[in-house]
């Protein structure tokens, strides 16, 4: 079974979500004999895999290519992370919300890794199996584990210096987690101080989570710490000279959703845990600890909950959240039994599928249009878009300012019903391509109102007509253009949710 993840960008493959969640899977899949590949969607070409997963891809382009591999009969996935759908009222994820029911509109499962995002996950969609894969570990053994052990408890009573560590993403754009959990649990180091060891945090985080107020703001932290940069090998660094890492979870719903994967870490590396807030780590209870002042009376005792006389029953937990072989299987099963399952369409060659349709709404982009022309798709404008392209089709205001005119390019007529066809006229050249024109006297869902609202150069006003425009132009696309699926094009947080009453249901926007 061969694999295919689809990614942002190629600068996604250094991020963590990469690296931990699919790089750490590649060689127990290939144990298994699978293979996995992780293919930047701006390389995305042809369909030549049995399975595709979309991770992380909120945009319109990541719909194409959902759209081209349910064509061609091949099974499609979603791989959801972050909690940014649970709740309908944040209008801030509209457009993100509007993604997730296009892309589920055309998957066979759902990946994530979980309970919580399950749960997401089936609100949506709750006929779509899902599967829950945790997040593996890197590397882990119970030798390497209790050398590491001895090591640091070496160095604790010979320097007496109780070095705690923070790690992982500072900032978020729209949550307060992070660098914003650490100050608002940081109390809680306080009491590990004057017990016997001089407490020193040590913080590891991204560079643009360190805005000056962030750093003012961890002047709240009631022991010495330092703060540095973060990356891969300073935080192998950094977990070999700790002693306790510090995890605190807020009980927001971002937070409650993420994985156990910074807890694995810590626990693979020789350290004690301390996590306060949401007990988000509670399939490791027996190692996490929830009360500060009790991890330093155990490391004192020599009986902290990660110790040599441990390691077997922790080796058991981590095997079974967190071990890449486990979760490699349980993925492959999974994989295995949709594809089974899954009913053949009658898939079309390459050149007989009918293309899909990109709309550009009020905020699209070039790369957008490029991706779909790349793929065989039509590209639209709407009366909406400001961009300037080599577009297949041109939805603009007529001059009795009472709806839209349709332009279509002379490649793009093949496309139309007869009837519309015969109704189209001559209309002339725009950059590079011959048009037709279709009016409304022709075709009267062409009609529509919200010009003057569109054009008065207000954004409150493009909202007020955004819905009218859009339905129209999904109504007359499923008129003139019956068997080619549509996906709006849409980075605008604004535009609300556009009415399918009485049209077709695009495949989402973005």
């Amino acid at each position: 079974m061969k694999i295919c993840v689809v990614v942002p960008s190629e600068s996604y493959l250094g991020q963590a979500g990469a690296r931990i969640r699919y790089m750490r899977m590649t060689a127990a899949l290939v144990e298994a004999g699978h293979s996995l590949t992780l293919l930047p969607i701006e390389k995305f070409k042809k369909i030549d895999h049995d399975v595709y997963l979309l991770s992380k891809c909120f945009d319109a382009t990541a719909l194409v290519v959902a759209q081209m591999v349910a064509a061609s009969g091949k099974v499609l996935g979603v791989d959801l992370f972050d909690d940014y759908f649970s709740d309908p009222k944040d209008s801030r994820f509209q457009r993100l919300r509007g993604w997730l029911v296009g892309s589920l509109a055309r998957a066979d499962f759902v990946l994530c890794s979980t309970p919580v995002m399950r749960r997401i996950a089936e609100q949506y969609a709750p006929d779509l199996p899902v599967h829950v894969m945790n997040d593996p570990f890197g590397r882990h053994d119970i030798g390497t584990l209790r050398q590491n052990l001895a090591k640091k408890n070496a160095t604790l009573w010979a320097k007496g210096v109780l070095n705690v560590a923070w790690y992982g993403m500072g900032d978020n754009p729209y949550f307060p987690v992070g660098l914003a959990d650490l100050v608002a649990f940081s109390g809680e180091l306080a009491a590990m101080q004057g017990r016997g060891f001089d407490v020193r945090l040590n913080i590891l985080t991204n560079s643009r989570a360190m805005t000056g107020d962030a750093l003012a703001a961890l002047s709240a932290i009631p022991v010495a710490y330092e703060i540095h940069e973060w990356n891969e090998a300073e935080e192998q660094n950094l977990l070999a000279r700790t002693h306790v890492v510090f995890l605190p979870v807020s009980a927001q719903n971002f937070s409650v959703a993420k994985s156990l994967n910074r807890a694995v870490t810590a626990l693979c590396s020789g350290n004690q845990v301390l996590s306060v807030g949401f007990p988000l780590y509670e399939p490791f209870s027996d190692f996490i600890y929830r009360d500060a002042s009790q991890v330093v009376s155990d490391l004192k005792a020599g009986r902290p909950r990660v110790r040599a006389e441990t390691l077997k029953s922790l080796d058991r937990v981590l095997r079974a959240h967190a071990d890449p072989a486990v979760e490699a299987r349980g993925l492959a099963s999974f994989l295995e039994a949709i594809i089974f399952g899954k009913t053949a369409p009658s898939v079309l060659s390459e050149n007989a599928r009918p293309p899909t349709a990109l709309i550009h709404g009020v905020e699209s982009s070039a790369s957008a249009h490029k991706f779909a022309k790349r793929m065989l798709a039509l590209s639209i404008a709407s009366p909406l878009t400001n961009l300037e392209l080599n577009f297949d089709l041109r939805f603009d205001w007529n001059e009795q300012r009472t709806g839209l005119d349709l332009l279509v390019s002379e490649a793009a007529c093949q496309l139309l019903t007869p009837q519309a066809a015969a109704k189209s006229v001559p209309y002339g050249k725009i950059i590079d391509f011959e048009f037709r024109k279709i009016g409304q006297d022709d075709v009267p869902s062409l009609a529509c109102e919200g010009r003057e609202l569109a054009d008065c150069g207000s954004p409150a006003g493009k909202l007020a007509a955004y819905s009218s425009v859009m339905s129209a132009i999904l109504q007359v696309m499923e008129e003139l253009f019956p068997r080619i699926p549509c996906i709006v094009s849409e980075s605008w947080r604004l535009p609300w949710p556009i009415s399918s009453e009485n049209v077709r249901t695009p495949l989402g926007a973005i």
